[in-house]
């Protein structure tokens, strides 16, 4: 899977970034400078390609996804994250995923169904997959969540299956609702911000 890696500085947040469908390793990198200039990122491109298009794993039409390639993928992203913590020696609790759209599908789900040290995530307009394999303790945890009112993908059904999916396995859960679409708005990278500054 290509990345990039950036050094911030000691103090500063540390983000895994994910794109939404479409993007790459660069989408993201100056949301998460928003959010904090100072940041290290470890930021990835998706290994599926779906029409020329970037994507963290397979779907067989707008939010039919296939699931087993989805939890091939996630278990990719999960092994390649942990190698390159030890290699950066970054410890798994420091990060904070953060994902838009597929990229927060993905990053929700790894933090849903999976064991390891990673335990803040900031998920942009993500929606559940549908999927509960495993019961993991989440009272360690902590997300930030936005939805949008207008969003044409993600339905409110579908996005407070997953809100409450992170508060029934005892994750601490922030949600930030608007009127807006799918699209990424100035308040809500606002918002994401002031969450990451009182962690």
């Amino acid at each position: 899977m290509n990345y990039i890696f950036e050094q911030g500085t000691k103090n500063a947040a540390k983000f895994i970034l994910l794109h939404g469908t479409g993007g790459d390793e660069h989408s993201l990198l100056e949301l998460a400078r928003f959010i904090d200039p100072d940041s290290s990122v470890l930021s990835f491109r998706g290994n599926i390609q779906e029409n020329g298009m970037n994507r963290f794993f397979k779907r067989h039409g707008l939010n039919q996804f296939d699931l087993k390639n989805l939890e091939e993928e996630t278990d990719n992203l999960l092994k390649q994250i942990k190698e390159i913590s030890v290699e950066k020696n970054i410890l798994l609790e420091d990060w904070i995923l953060l994902g838009y759209s597929n990229g927060a599908n993905i990053a929700a789900h790894l933090l849903l169904e999976r064991e390891h040290g990673l335990s803040k995530g900031i998920f942009f307009h993500p929606m559940s997959l549908g999927v509960k394999n495993h019961s993991i303790d989440g009272k360690d945890k902590t997300v930030w969540l936005s939805y949008g009112n207008g969003d044409p993908i993600v339905s409110k059904e579908s996005f407070d299956e997953l809100a409450n999916a992170f508060e029934s396995n005892g994750s601490l859960t922030y949600v930030y609702s608007s009127n807006q679409g799918h699209e990424l708005t100035m308040t809500e990278l606002e918002s994401a911000k002031a969450w990451v500054n009182n962690l």
